[in-house]
C-alpha cells in the first residue's frame, strides 16, 4: 500500500475503541487524536506530514530527544539477551543491579537503596506504603503524609491523593484515599499567607510545622513535596525555605519524601532540583528523564537509616509489581544515563536555561501582561495577568499555545495563565527563539 493510502487509511480511522487519559471521551470520540509517526532530534512528525519542534520533550520525558539508536540498540541488545525477570521475591538481573548501582553514585547524598517502577506514580506509590510500613516497624503508627495544595505527584489513588487541588484531581473519583493532610504551597508571587517576601519570614515554612503539630507529631510520617512545584505552576520556593522545613522535619521526626520525577537529570539546570537548595531527602522518586521515554521506567531511592528500620524484623515489605526493575528497561536507562552525562545535556540546560531568562526577563519589562517569569534550566513559565497590581489571571495561554502548535512549535497546556517551555535537553539557542520569538509576538498582539 502506498504511504498515502496508508496515512489515509488511519485519518479515517474509528476511534471509537481507543481511550485516553486526561480526555474528554465524547470529544475524543468524534474529533480522533492527533496521529504521531515519527522523530528525530527536537523534532516530531504527523500522520499527514507536519513537522513540530517538540517544547514539551513529550510530557517532559525525552531528554536526549527523539530517534536514538544508541537506546534503540541497548534495548535490542537487552530483549535478545533476556528481556525480563521480575525484581521481587529475592531475584534480580544484571541491568538491575548496575542501575541500582549507578543510582547510588548520582542520587542526592545519603541514598544507597533502590527499588525500580514503572511510572513516578508507582514510584510514589510505592513510597507511601514504604513510608508507613518503615515506621509501624519502629511500633509507631505514624501514617498521615502532608502535600501541598499545587502538587501532582501521579495519576495512581495514593499519588493523586497526594496531589491536592491540582487540575488532575476530580470529585469524579472521590473518595480519595484517607491519611493525606493538605498543605498551602509557597507560591510568592500568589501568597496564600497575604504575606510579602522577606518581611514573611517564610511563614509557609512554619505552616508546615503547624501542621504536624495540629495534626499530632505521633500520626505524621513524612512530607511529600517537589523541590519546585511543577505541574500546579512552576512554583519555585525561596532560598531560605527548604533549611527551614529540613529543620522542622528533623525537630518533629518526620521524614522527607522528595520527589524528582519532572525536575531529574538535568531538567532545572542541574542534575537534581534538590541541588539548588541543598536538600537532603530520606526517600527520593525519580521518572521521566530516567529513560527518556525510550522504556517506561522510574524509581525510588532511600538512605541507610530507612532501609535498616524496614529490614529489621522478619516481615517482607508488602509491594512488588510484575515489571518492576524491568531488565530492558534498566539497560535503556544505563544507557540513557551514559549519553546525559557524556554530552554535558546538563550543562546545556543550565546555559539554554540562562538565555531563556534573558529573553522571558526582556518580555516581562516590555509587556504589561507578564506577572512573573519562573523557572531554570529548561523548564520556564511566564504567568500573565490583566494587571501587575491586582495579579488578575489573563487566561488566554491555551489559545496562544494552539496558535503556536499550528506553526510547528509544540507547546503543551499549561495552567490557563502559563505560558509553559520544556523542550528536550539537547535543544539549541537557534530552536529556542523560534519559540521565544513567537512568545514575543504573541505578548504584543494581546489586546483586552
Amino acid at each position: 500500500m502506498a504511504e498515502s493510502n496508508w496515512a489515509q487509511s488511519y485519518r479515517n480511522a474509528d476511534f471509537s475503541h481507543s481511550l485516553h487519559g486526561m480526555t474528554v471521551p465524547s470529544q475524543f470520540a468524534k474529533s480522533g487524536s492527533k496521529i504521531y509517526v515519527e522523530g528525530k532530534g527536537t523534532r516530531i512528525k504527523d500522520i499527514d506530514g507536519n513537522e513540530y519542534i517538540d517544547f514539551t520533550s513529550g510530557g517532559l520525558v525525552a531528554m536526549v530527544g527523539y530517534g536514538n539508536q544508541e537506546l534503540a540498540e541497548a534495548a535490542k541488545a537487552q530483549i535478545s539477551k533476556l528481556h525480563h525477570v521480575p525484581d521481587f521475591s529475592a531475584r534480580a538481573t544484571l541491568p538491575e543491579i548496575d542501575l541500582a548501582t549507578r543510582m547510588s553514585e548520582i542520587a542526592p547524598p545519603g541514598l544507597t537503596r533502590f527499588m525500580f517502577t514503572n511510572s513516578g506514580s508507582d514510584a510514589n506509590e510505592a513510597a507511601f506504603k514504604l513510608i508507613r510500613f518503615y515506621w509501624r516497624e519502629q511500633g509507631k503508627n505514624k501514617y498521615k503524609i502532608l502535600h501541598f495544595d499545587k502538587a501532582y505527584h501521579g495519576a495512581t489513588f495514593g499519588a493523586q491523593s497526594a496531589s491536592g487541588s491540582c487540575a488532575y484531581t476530580t470529585k469524579a473519583i472521590e473518595p480519595l484515599v484517607p491519611g493525606f493532610i493538605e498543605l498551602s504551597s509557597p507560591y510568592c508571587f500568589r501568597c496564600p499567607f497575604k504575606k510579602s517576601y522577606p518581611e514573611c519570614n517564610v511563614i509557609c515554612a512554619d505552616a508546615i510545622e503547624e501542621a504536624i503539630e495540629r495534626e499530632g507529631e505521633d500520626t505524621v510520617g513524612a512530607l511529600v513535596a517537589e523541590p519546585q512545584l511543577s505541574v500546579g505552576g512552576l512554583i519555585i520556593p525561596v532560598k531560605e525555605y527548604w533549611s527551614k522545613v529540613m529543620n522542622i522535619l528533623k525537630k518533629h521526626n518526620v521524614l522527607l519524601h522528595i520527589d524528582e520525577v519532572i525536575t531529574g537529570f538535568g531538567r532545572t539546570g542541574s542534575l537534581w532540583g534538590c541541588d539548588h537548595w541543598d536538600i537532603r531527602p530520606d526517600i527520593f522518586i525519580f521518572s521521566k528523564g530516567l529513560a527518556s521515554g525510550y522504556m517506561p521506567i522510574a524509581g525510588l531511592g532511600i538512605t541507610e537509616e530507612i532501609y535498616k528500620g524496614m529490614t529489621q524484623g522478619d516481615k517482607p515489605f508488602p509491594h512488588g509489581f510484575t515489571y518492576g526493575g524491568h531488565t530492558a528497561a534498566c539497560a535503556v536507562a544505563l544507557k540513557n544515563l551514559e549519553i546525559i552525562f557524556r554530552d554535558k545535556l546538563v550543562e546545556n540546560s543550565a546555559n539554554m536555561g540562562e538565555y531563556i531568562r534573558k529573553r522571558m526577563d526582556a518580555m516581562q519589562e516590555q509587556s504589561p501582561y507578564v506577572g512573573e517569569v519562573r523557572g531554570r534550566g529548561l523548564h520556564f513559565i511566564m504567568e500573565l495577568v490583566k494587571d501587575r497590581n491586582t495579579k488578575e489571571p489573563l487566561n488566554v495561554a491555551f489559545a496562544i499555545m494552539d496558535r503556536m502548535n499550528q506553526k510547528g512549535l509544540l507547546m503543551g497546556r499549561h495552567v490557563p495563565h502559563g505560558l509553559g517551555i520544556a523542550p528536550p535537553l539537547i535543544i539549541t539557542k537557534e530552536e529556542l527563539d523560534l519559540a521565544l520569538d513567537e512568545f514575543e509576538m504573541e505578548l504584543k498582539n494581546i489586546k483586552l
